[in-house]
């Protein structure tokens, strides 16, 4: 049965550790309320740090992509009518003209000689202008030497494919540093637990004295 005095040391470490109970949770409530506070300002900060990257990502999806797949698109459209136009690409054109024959019979050694009439212009098959070139008619042909063909320009096609824009880069931001939060929240939580047990182990000392000295156990 415990004696008056051991009941009071019971009653006293009771109290010494409700007051070291409270202390550790107000010390665990101020440290969480840091801790909240300094995440708040983290977000707000990456926040404001990410708002230039949004906006650009929103004018890159709803602006800038769409104007490049329509652009694609055309691009890519008139780049098919040209292939198909090329395909069928014919280098040089027969001329339909009048014309008329030109042999000199003092020097049959001369090539014979067919001067077309072309918008007023006489061309003839024995200077004939940039562009233009003759084939011997066809054998049996008696009405004239040569066929007339003129030269068609090469199709080309200098247009540049669009380029693709370019995705904005999200900013490099580094996580919410918790490690000091975290020690600190390590720290109470050690420093409470070592305060219980020397407040306990004092206490017990205390009691075994007093409990080899029976004279004074009541005082």
């Amino acid at each position: 049965m415990a004696t008056q005095y051991q009941k009071r040391m019971m009653v006293r470490k009771s109290s010494d550790l409700t007051k070291l109970a409270e202390q550790f949770k107000k010390d665990i409530e101020k440290s969480t309320g840091e801790y909240k506070s300094a995440f708040a300002g983290y977000q707000k900060q990456r926040e404001e740090a990410m708002a230039p990257y949004e906006i650009a990502s929103k004018q890159y999806r709803e602006v800038q992509m769409p104007a490049y797949e329509s652009a694609k698109a055309s691009y890519e459209e008139r780049l098919n009518k040209f292939n198909e136009a090329l395909s069928g690409f014919q280098p040089k054109a027969k001329i339909e003209a009048p014309f008329r024959l030109s042999l000199d019979l003092l020097n049959p050694k001369k090539a014979p000689e067919q001067i077309w009439t072309i918008d007023g212009k006489k061309i003839s098959s024995s200077n004939l202008p940039e562009g233009y070139s003759v084939e011997v008619a066809p054998a049996g042909t008696k009405n004239r030497f040569y066929d007339l063909y003129k030269d068609n320009p090469v199709p080309t096609f200098s247009e540049k494919a669009p380029s693709a824009p370019s995705a904005p880069q999200a900013p490099q931001i580094a996580g919410f540093d918790e490690t000091q939060f975290e020690q600190k929240r390590t720290q109470l939580q050690q420093g409470f637990q070592r305060e219980v047990g020397e407040r306990k182990g004092a206490r017990l000392a205390v009691v075994g004295r007093r409990g080899a000295r029976p004279l004074m156990q009541d005082q």
